[in-house]
């Protein structure tokens, strides 16, 4: 249970990463983006460490 509301909480936070990076994508704020679309794949890392309890 623990490990399902960990994965949906960082799933969350991911979309969250997504939807902040493309507005800065489109006002040319490219740094920000970048990050913010990294902070997204690492969510999606740990999203997948929580369900499954491996990466690999």
């Amino acid at each position: 249970m623990q490990r399902s509301v960990f994965g949906l909480f960082t799933a969350l936070l991911g979309v969250l990463c997504v939807l902040s990076a493309i507005p800065a994508f489109r006002k040319k704020r490219y740094g920000l983006a970048v990050f913010l679309f990294l902070n997204a794949f690492t969510n999606l890392v740990n999203t997948i460490h929580a369900f499954y309890g491996t990466l690999f």
